[in-house]
C-alpha cells in the first residue's frame, strides 16, 4: 500500500510539472488573443458580469489560477476598494499580475498543501479547476481551507454535460500543443459537487457557451487570428445572444458556480 501511494503521488507530481511547462508555454498566446476588444466585450456579458453578482460584498479576493488576473483586475476597476490577490502555477502569469495590478500573486500548485496565511472573503477560478483533475480533493482542501466562514467559491469551467463533449475530448487529444488530456477535462458541476462540496452549498449555478465562445475567446486554439474577430464580432454577438435562450445545461459548454463555505 506504501509503494502504491508513492507511485500515484510521484504520478501527480509528474501531471503538474507537465501542466506548468504548457502553462508557460501558452501564457503569451493566450494573453494575447483573450485580452483583445471582442474577447474582453464577451468575457464582460458572459462571465465577469455574473461573476461580480455573485460576489456580493466581499472585500477581499483571490483569483487562482489567475494568469494575468483579468477577472479580479475588471472587478477592481469598478470596485477601486477590492482588495485583489493572485495565484498561479506559471511564473510568467505571476509576474504579469503583479506587474499589472502592483498586488501580491503567489506561485502555487494547488494540488499539493498550500496557504498563504490568510483568509479571504471569495475566491474566484477562471476555468483552472479542470486543470487540476490530477487531485482535486487535496485542490478542494486548499479552497476551503483558504475561504472565511460564509465565504465565496466562483469557478468558470468547461461542462462535460454539453452535447458536444465527445468532439471537445477528440479535440483535447488530438492538440497536444494547448491541452494536456490525460491530465484536464470538463467538468460535471453535478458530480463535482457531489465528490468534493463537503462544507459547501451551492448558492447559484449558470450555463453559458455557443458559438461565439469559441471564436471570439478561443480563437488561439482554433488557429484564427484576432484580426478574424474584427468582421465576424458583430454577427457572432447576435447570434450568442439568441442562443442563450436555450433552456439546461446541454447546449452549454461552460457552467458559472457559486459555492458558500458553510
Amino acid at each position: 500500500m506504501k509503494l502504491d501511494k508513492i507511485t500515484a503521488d510521484n504520478a501527480a507530481a509528474v501531471s503538474t510539472d507537465r501542466q506548468k511547462e504548457l502553462f508557460e508555454e501558452i501564457h503569451e498566446k493566450y494573453y494575447e488573443a483573450s485580452s483583445d476588444e471582442a474577447a474582453r466585450e464577451y468575457k464582460r456579458k458572459y462571465v465577469f458580469e455574473p461573476v461580480r453578482e455573485m460576489l456580493g460584498d466581499a472585500k477581499s479576493v483571490m483569483e487562482l489560477a489567475s494568469g494575468t488576473g483579468a477577472t479580479v483586475g475588471w472587478l477592481r476597476d469598478r470596485n477601486p476598494a477590492l482588495e485583489i490577490t493572485g495565484c498561479d502555477i506559471s511564473e510568467k502569469a505571476a509576474e504579469d499580475f503583479r506587474e499589472l495590478h502592483g498586488r501580491p500573486c503567489y506561485v502555487a500548485d494547488l494540488t499539493k498543501p498550500f496557504e498563504t496565511g490568510e483568509q479571504y472573503d471569495a475566491l474566484i477560478v477562471m476555468g483552472g479547476i479542470h486543470h487540476l483533475v490530477a487531485d482535486l480533493p487535496s485542490t478542494f482542501r486548499n479552497i476551503h481551507g483558504m475561504l472565511k466562514p460564509k465565504g465565496r467559491l466562483i469557478m468558470a469551467e468547461p461542462n462535460s454535460d454539453y452535447f458536444l463533449e465527445p468532439l471537445r475530448k477528440l479535440w483535447y487529444r488530438l492538440d497536444t500543443s494547448n491541452f494536456d488530456s490525460g491530465n484536464e477535462h470538463a467538468l460535471s458541476h453535478k458530480k463535482l459537487f457531489r465528490e468534493h462540496g463537503e462544507g459547501f452549498n451551492v448558492v447559484d449555478l449558470r450555463y453559458f457557451g455557443g458559438i461565439a465562445y469559441y471564436f471570439l475567446t478561443l480563437n488561439w486554439v482554433l488557429r484564427l487570428p484576432n484580426s478574424s474577430k474584427k468582421h465576424t464580432a458583430p454577427f457572432l454577438f447576435n447570434v450568442e445572444e439568441m442562443y442563450h435562450k436555450l433552456p439546461g445545461r446541454l447546449p452549454y459548454a461552460s457552467f458559472i458556480a457559486c459555492w458558500e463555505k458553510d
